[in-house]
């Protein structure tokens, strides 16, 4: 063998190599290596984002409890992190102070008895701590949702009883349970009222309003969800 035809098979025989080396490559990079490397930086991006929802719960710990009055219970995703820590039923939010009024007549025979009384109320209204109620932390640490039921009226005392009129008939008498029959319907009506106010709405917006502070300072978006 001359030595120009073996120059030529040297030659082709790292050509041949050459293309081996790359389609191999190819291969490794296009079923193995590249795969392995979207999986290993998908997981990484996972872990980030679970440990980003993680680091806000940590930093906003002692903001949500101030917005609250007590530690709620926080998920971070659908596992539950924390809480609730407090021996609280119940959280108000929401108080009315109102005046209500009840007239009794009666008339037997001519005679006719009037009473008229009102009382001085306060109302207050908010969210029972159950299941519903806690804070949600989006993994990504992006977004909070605040979970509750509807608001209700949590309490309707009477803190003062004023007679304005109270008119005995000729020969009828107001009597002990007529007086305590018109402070019950009293009672009734002014709760009535409380119910029927604005007062779960404002019960609802304050902790929203209390919340709605943390969205510049922590850069996220909150979210209200009631559930039924």
């Amino acid at each position: 063998m001359n030595p120009s035809s073996s120059r030529r098979i040297i030659a082709i025989g790292i050509s041949i190599s050459l293309i081996l080396a790359v389609v191999f490559t190819g291969i490794y990079y296009f079923f193995w290596k590249g795969p392995m490397d979207a999986a290993k930086h998908g997981e990484e991006t996972m872990k980030q984002a679970a440990n980003d929802g993680y680091d806000l719960f940590k930093l906003a710990a002692k903001d949500f409890y101030q917005a609250l009055e007590f530690h709620p219970k926080v998920t971070i995703g659908e596992k539950i992190e924390y809480g609730p820590a407090t021996d609280l039923t119940e959280i108000v939010t929401a108080e009315k102070h109102f005046e209500n009024t009840y007239s009794y007549e009666a008339t037997w025979l001519g005679s006719t008895k009037h009473l008229e009384i009102k009382g001085d109320f306060v109302a207050k209204a908010g969210f029972p701590i159950d299941d519903s109620f806690g804070l949600n932390i989006s993994p990504d640490g992006k977004t909070v949702t605040w979970r509750h039921s509807a608001a209700k009226l949590i309490s309707c005392e009477m803190t003062k009883l004023h007679v304005m009129r109270d008119d005995n008939g000729w020969w009828m008498k107001i009597t002990p349970a007529e007086r305590e029959a018109a402070q019950n319907h009293l009672i009734q009506q002014a709760r009535s009222t409380a119910e029927q106010s604005d007062l779960m709405t404002a019960a609802t917006h304050r902790i929203v309003e209390r919340l709605a502070r943390l969205q510049q300072k922590y850069s996220i978006r909150m979210n209200n969800e009631e559930i039924p």
